[in-house]
């Protein structure tokens, strides 16, 4: 499911504008990626509403993302990058305990990634499923690897029925294949401790109560950020009521606020100068799934490092939908 968390930037000499920007547009789409997934009673007052899963299922979701970044450099310089990126996601349904706590197997099918970043040269793209041959070029030689190791990622899921994540397990070797696939500053997010925040954060959880329309919670995420600190993400979720065309599927919006806490011993300073976080998920409380949901997010950002200052705006939106069954006619 779809993320509103805040990446964290990867410091560059002002001197190098276009391998920053390179190197920040993989990083968004990666951590992104990862983010994706994580992620009933009747839709009324009198019940809560809750995630539903059989053992045995399989749970399908395709996810759009699109990223624009835009950096003001020390030097008066402007830079950026646009990311779109397209992946496949499903989640096998291992067995659900009498409490509703589901085991489940994650697992990236496809990914699709198109990269504009430096002016006058072709964008870098970027399909798993392709059988042409890899991109060539500097880009391509530091990304594909990392795209090609996270086609086919598998990590095990513990989700209760409120959709909160209680563990995350990925195999040593998994996480030992990607640090393998990419030596650059994309590095530190393949841990294994960071691959299970990012998953874990990334889900819808519901309220505990029954809610009726117009009721508000909130829930908060915590992110370890290499050489800044800890991203926390403030969100509140409002209950919107039943959609006119199905009275099964109900509305939830979003609004959401990242904040920092430092790290004592940071190198780079970071300050959230503004930011505009919302969306909106349709759940089916019958089914017991999200069906559709859609965030966005914009943040515009001061890091200061080694006596230079840069600005960064970052504007992402993100689609996440519930996908039919692949059909078995060749």
């Amino acid at each position: 499911m779809p993320s509103t968390t805040a990446k964290a930037p990867h410091h560059s000499r002002p001197a190098r504008p276009a391998a920053f920007r390179r190197l920040n547009a993989g990083r968004l789409a990666v951590a992104t990626l990862l983010l994706t997934v994580g992620l009933q009673g009747a839709a009324t007052a009198d019940a809560p509403l809750r995630w539903k899963f059989k053992t045995g299922e399989t749970v399908r979701y395709s996810l759009v993302q699109k990223t624009e970044t835009t950096m003001k450099l020390p030097d008066g310089r402007t830079g950026g990058s646009k990311v779109s990126q397209d992946s496949d996601i499903h989640w096998t349904v291992n067995n659900v305990s009498p409490e509703g706590v589901a085991e489940m197997t994650q697992t990236i099918d496809r990914v699709r990634v198109r990269m504009d970043s430096v002016p006058g040269q072709p964008p870098f793209e970027f399909d798993s499923a392709s059988k042409d041959p890899a991109p060539e070029g500097p880009v391509a030689a530091q990304l594909v690897p990392v795209f090609r190791a996270l086609a086919g990622l598998e990590c095990t899921l513990m989700m209760d029925a409120r959709g909160e994540i209680r563990d995350v397990r990925i195999a040593d070797k998994v996480v030992e294949s990607l640090q393998k696939s990419f030596q650059g500053g994309l590095g530190n997010l393949f841990t294994k401790e960071s691959l299970k925040n990012m998953v874990g954060q990334s889900s819808l959880v519901l309220p505990e109560e029954a809610v009726a329309k117009g009721k508000s919670w909130k829930e908060q995420s915590k992110i370890p950020a290499a050489q800044l600190g800890t991203m926390v993400t403030d969100k509140t979720y409002t209950f919107e009521g039943p959609e006119a065309a199905d009275a099964s599927r109900v509305r939830i919006d979003l609004t959401s606020k990242t904040t920092l806490e430092p790290d004592a011993n940071a190198q780079i300073e970071f300050a959230m100068k503004n930011q505009d976080g919302k969306g909106r998920f349709v759940f089916d409380a019958a089914k017991g799934r999200i069906i559709s949901s859609h965030v966005d997010m914009t943040m515009t950002q001061s890091i200061k490092a080694q006596g230079q200052e840069l600005e960064q705006t970052i504007v992402n939106k993100i689609e996440m939908k519930l996908a039919p069954e692949p059909s078995a006619a060749k």
